[in-house]
């Protein structure tokens, strides 16, 4: 309602602006203005007789009779305009002007300088003092030396290198030198052989220069020189050679010390063995001399705990090889063995390097360890097979040991392992008779592992 109201407003006042508008064009001029009765007379000359008249005509606005000449007044000088110069610039004058300077004031001496005018030098001021002169040292005339004082001439003798030479003497033989090219040539060549010709004896001995600190080798010493002694990888092998081109088995047999088994009952064993045994034997001593007799080679069987310290190591595997000094090699046990931790292989090889003795290592992962220590040069090898370690039959022994020796051929030298018991015994007896047998050399542990390093 309010919009309505207020749109009614607006319109109104649109509405009236535009009527009032309108009505004051319609509208007539007020009574004061009166409206002009005639034209009004321009000042252009215009012929039109009344134009521009507004009632009353001024004089000035009259019109001008035809004829008429309208005096038309000339501009004054003040008024006249600029007129351009036409005529040519006056030619300057090249005479020098005579222009007078001003002297300045004469002094005393009229205006003169001292000296002016003449070649005299310059004289100082006589009020000035003259310096006094220093006076000098009174010297005699003796005393004036022109040159520095030399060195006195060391005397000259006959024998110093500085003594003036007496020249040649010329003779009737020396003005008759060949004095042609050929000469020459050769007294250049008999200088050469005389700088090359040794000046004395080369054989020639001083004694005053020998020193008896030096020390001498003699030939006594050489022949009476004791050999290096072998490590016991070589020096406990037995002797083997094999018979033809055929792949290398060694057997390993682990004594583990029982009292039923006799060491004695492998005294007429047809081929060779190796005997593994525990360093923690009660009687190690008795039985390492007792294979050694039969021919057989021996290893320490050793087992470390992983958490061994290194030092712990080097100890523990010193007081095991002083009990076995014949075994030739070491042999991990079938219990913590020698791979339980890096550090602890590592060792070991360390130990084995310096003390000359094999390892023999059962497999374990990628075969690490034994890798290791043979490329730090200790001669190892890795068993092929346990093949009696959970107490198989005779016929399952004689399997395992086809199998190994089709291997062989592969590897070019197999290790198996096995226990001292009667059915191994006798199995490894009926193998041995076999056919498959035949087609290996069975060799001692030494001759494997070392047939085995790269």
């Amino acid at each position: 309602m309010l919009r309505g109201f207020l749109s009614g407003i607006l319109w109104g006042g649109v509405v009236v602006l535009v009527v009032t508008g309108f009505a004051s064009l319609l509208a007539p001029l007020p009574a004061t203005v009166d409206p002009q009765q005639s034209a009004a007379e321009t000042t252009t000359g215009s012929d039109k007789e009344g134009s521009g008249d507004i009632g009353s005509t001024s004089q000035a606005d009259s019109a001008l009779e035809e004829g008429s000449n309208v005096a038309v007044a000339t501009p004054g000088g003040e008024d006249a305009a600029p007129l351009a110069d036409t005529e040519s610039a006056p030619q300057p004058q090249t005479e020098t002007p005579d222009v007078s300077l001003n002297a300045p004031e004469a002094g005393e001496n009229g205006g003169e300088l001292s000296g002016a005018g003449s070649d005299a030098p310059v004289m100082t001021s006589p009020s000035a003092p003259t310096p006094d002169a220093p006076d000098a040292p009174e010297l005699a005339p003796d005393s004036i030396a022109t040159n520095p004082a030399q060195p006195m001439a060391p005397p000259v003798t006959e024998e110093s290198a500085f003594a003036p030479q007496a020249e040649p003497e010329i003779t009737e033989d020396s003005e008759q030198a060949d004095m042609s090219p050929a000469a020459e040539a050769d007294e250049a060549v008999a200088q050469t052989e005389s700088l090359l010709k040794p000046t004395g004896d080369l054989k020639e001995k001083f004694p005053q220069l020998d020193s008896s600190r030096l020390p001498t080798v003699s030939d006594d010493t050489e022949e009476n020189a004791a050999p290096a002694p072998l490590p016991p990888f070589e020096a406990n092998a037995v002797a083997f050679e094999a018979a033809g081109d055929k792949p290398l088995m060694s057997i390993v047999l682990i004594d583990d010390g029982a009292p039923e088994f006799a060491p004695e009952a492998l005294a007429d064993f047809p081929y060779p063995l190796s005997i593994a045994i525990n360093t923690l034997a009660p009687d190690v001593t008795e039985r390492v001399a007792t294979y050694r007799n039969m021919g057989f080679e021996v290893l320490a069987m050793v087992d470390l705990p992983a958490s061994a310290a290194p030092t712990d190591v080097e100890v523990a595997l010193e007081v095991h090889l002083e009990v076995m000094p014949e075994a030739v090699a070491v042999m991990e046990g079938i219990g913590d063995g020698l791979q339980g931790s890096k550090p602890l292989s590592d060792q070991v090889t360390a130990v084995l390097q310096s003390s000359g003795h094999g390892l023999v290592m059962f497999q374990k992962g990628l075969d690490t360890a034994r890798k290791l220590a043979s490329r730090e040069g200790v001669p190892a090898a890795t068993v092929f097979r346990d093949f009696d370690g959970k107490g198989q039959s005779a016929s399952v022994i004689r399997r395992f040991l086809d199998q190994a020796a089709f291997k062989a051929d592969q590897e070019g030298g197999v290790i198996m392992v096995g226990r001292l018991r009667e059915e191994t015994l006798s199995a490894l007896l009926v193998w041995g008779l076999q056919d498959r047998a035949g087609s290996v050399a069975l060799a001692p542990i030494s001759t494997v592992i070392a047939a085995k390093q790269p």
